[in-house]
């Protein structure tokens, strides 16, 4: 039997799971709270009227805010999983996430990865009408903390561009 390579790499990710099953969690993220450094407003290229290039504030605060809400595969070593929340212009995002994982001990481990976002406009995060229709494919790298007690965890993630976040897990 000849494997493409999509084959091939199914049977790695397959192996690697089942590898680490012993260790592994299955968690629901829910975020917390979100906060933009830098800038608070953007211009709207999209917006009709009175509103076209208006200066708006960036949506931040609160989980009503963000409405994340995610999955989490976690070993002791990496995480992998999948969410969406409303992004900074208040347009729904859905993104994959990869972070390796340093425990410190039980309770606090260090995260960083990569965060693969479709939602986004590029003309909202660069301030460019010329591409203010399209919504594009965008890694965003992570940085963050993670605190664990029992069944529960929270994680501060620092997020280019300028962006960081509170998360809620819960292991299933």
């Amino acid at each position: 039997m000849k494997f493409n390579w999509r084959m091939k790499y199914l049977v790695l990710v397959l192996i690697i799971l089942t590898n680490e099953a012993s260790y592994a969690e299955h968690t629901i993220l829910l975020g917390l709270y979100s906060d933009h450094y830098g800038y608070k407003n953007y211009k709207d290229y999209n917006a009709q009227g009175n509103n076209y290039k208006r200066m708006r504030p960036l949506n931040q605060g609160g989980p009503e805010a963000s409405r994340l809400i995610g999955y989490m595969y976690s070993t002791s070593t990496y995480a992998v999983g999948a969410c969406t929340f409303k992004n900074s212009f208040y347009e729904q995002t859905h993104c994959l996430i990869g972070v390796l994982r340093y425990r410190f001990n039980d309770t606090v481990s260090l995260e960083t990865g990569m965060n693969i976002t479709y939602g986004y406009r590029p003309a909202l995060i660069m301030q460019m009408a010329s591409l203010s229709k399209g919504k594009k494919v965008l890694p965003i790298p992570i940085a963050g903390l993670t605190f664990k007690l029992g069944r529960s965890a929270v994680s501060y993630n620092y997020m280019a561009p300028g962006i960081s976040a509170l998360i809620y897990s819960w292991q299933l």
